[in-house]
């Protein structure tokens, strides 16, 4: 039941519904969520040592504020650790898995039609998501979910800046081409290069 309550307040984040420095209000979480206060305790624990929440003296638990630089750390790391992923995928990955690759670029593509942010957005997290789990490195997943979980409190904002979604896009294709390629230095330079580019593309809205 935590772990339900967690990804709920998680998505909550992700989706901008709780922005940085926003108050989290136990009761109202447990009376939409149908659960007790408890879990909702449990959950926040959970996520003030992952640092998405913050708790503070005499005032409660809040979305953690985190600065530029803060984030850019954050996204070195995310780089030297994707594109790892990326080359690992390409030398291991089945083909089936490659098509559900295919597949999710191609749903991004009808969002970047429709300028439809919010399904892009969750598209995006399916793609890194389905690429981290098909580099089959409990390690190396491990590693990636405790970065990505902080960058969550900032990745949204640069998708938002007119034109980042076909940009954005275009890296997606340029990992999707690599992968197929199966050439595992292309593979590690292009996820490299896009979240060298959702950097740029975040510290800029930010």
């Amino acid at each position: 039941l935590t772990a339900i309550v967690r990804d709920a307040i998680e998505a909550m984040i992700i989706s901008g519904e709780l922005g940085a420095g926003h108050r989290i209000n136990e009761s109202a979480l447990a009376k939409r969520l149908g659960v007790s206060r408890g879990p909702i305790r449990e959950a926040c624990r959970s996520m003030e040592q992952a640092r998405l929440l913050v708790s503070v003296a005499n005032q409660g638990v809040f979305v953690r504020e985190m600065s530029l630089d803060e984030a850019r750390n954050l996204y070195e790391v995310r780089g030297a650790l994707s594109g790892l992923v990326g080359r690992l995928v390409a030398e291991k990955s089945s083909d089936d898995t490659l098509k559900s690759v295919e597949n999710l670029v191609s749903g991004m593509e009808s969002a970047v039609r429709e300028k439809d942010v919010n399904d892009y957005f969750k598209l995006n997290l399916q793609f890194h998501d389905l690429l981290v789990e098909a580099a089959e490195n409990p390690a190396l997943k491990e590693s990636y979910r405790a970065v990505i979980n902080q960058i969550q409190l900032y990745r949204r904002y640069g998708l938002v800046q007119e034109g980042s979604l076909k940009v954005s896009l275009d890296e997606h294709r340029a990992i999707v081409n690599a992968l197929t390629e199966r050439d595992a230095e292309a593979a590690e330079e292009a996820m490299r290069r896009h979240v060298a580019g959702g950097w740029a593309r975040m510290s800029a809205a930010v």
